[in-house]
């Protein structure tokens, strides 16, 4: 009788995608990219991120995790030397972010733009030639004035005073909101510097901005969200869905197609632009004057 061999596939020895959040937007970009690249899932759940595996595994593919709270110093930088042991990066995907459920907004800025500052100065020696990364904002990211002052600190969060210099620019401890849409303009930021600093060796640097999108994060900032007409006031996610183009919520699929196809070669000279992902909401904004970026 004839024993079956179990081989794995040719790819699994090639340079990692390092799939950062293993969320719903995480998982699916894991398996948009795990079609073609061995994975690497980084999450600060360690339960969470050993059922994200576990699963992983069981559809096919090739997936190891690293448990990381990508606000702090000393594990992104354990991260960085554990990447030492695998044949470099070729994707960095960074999806993890906090929202409202922080119910914290220093620890919000802390995850959602320190973060991935730590993870891209612990990532970038092991990005290979003709690497990519890909760094998820928000269409949020779009709703703040322009303000030097603040763009400035958004380009710096790694600076001691950071928050507290925050806070004195704009005057008074936020709630979530603010901090939310300033931590997404300062990832954009990190996208378009990272595209010029990372550029001679050949390694891209990008960012998408997901608008309104059906996932648990969304679901979880619960029946409604901050109203964007400048009134200050709130309306129902239908509502809002409303205001797009398109008429609809988009999908997690729908993100993660195009975060897969960024980082793939197909768009191996795009690089140091922001893709918004919303269905045509903020040309709506734009068209009615509410934002001016």
């Amino acid at each position: 009788m004839t024993e079956t061999v179990e081989r794995q596939a040719y790819f699994t020895a090639r340079p990692l995608a390092l799939v950062i959040g293993c969320g719903d937007l995480g998982m699916g970009t894991a398996r948009a990219l795990g079609k073609d690249h061995p994975l690497l899932i980084v999450d600060i759940d360690a339960d969470r991120l050993g059922r994200a595996i576990e699963a992983l595994r069981n559809e096919g593919y090739t997936a190891a995790g690293h448990r990381c709270d990508i606000a702090d110093p000393l594990q992104t930088q354990a991260l960085g030397l554990a990447l030492a042991r695998w044949p470099g990066v070729r994707v960095l995907a960074h999806v993890a972010a906090v929202g409202s459920a922080v119910k914290d907004w220093r620890r919000m800025m802390a995850v959602d733009l320190i973060g991935p500052h730590l993870i891209a100065a612990a990532v970038q020696p092991h990005m290979v030639r003709g690497g990519a990364a890909v760094f998820v904002g928000s269409l949020a990211a779009y709703l703040p004035p322009r303000d030097p002052r603040i763009d400035a600190l958004l380009d710096e969060p790694l600076k001691p005073g950071f928050l507290d210099a925050m806070t004195a620019v704009l005057g008074t401890e936020p709630g979530w909101v603010q901090p939310y849409s300033h931590a997404k303009l300062g990832v954009i930021r990190l996208a378009e510097k990272l595209a010029i600093a990372w550029g001679a060796a050949e390694v891209r640097a990008l960012s998408i901005s997901p608008g309104m999108i059906n996932s648990t994060m969304a679901r979880a900032q619960g029946a409604t969200l901050p109203s964007h007409k400048g009134d200050g006031g709130e309306v129902s996610r239908h509502e809002k869905a409303r205001e797009i183009p398109l008429g609809r919520e988009g999908t997690v699929l729908e993100v993660a197609a195009v975060l897969a196809f960024l980082a793939s070669d197909a768009a191996s000279f795009l690089n140091g632009i922001d893709i918004v992902i919303d269905g045509g909401h903020r040309a709506a904004w734009r068209a009615r004057g509410v934002i001016e970026r």
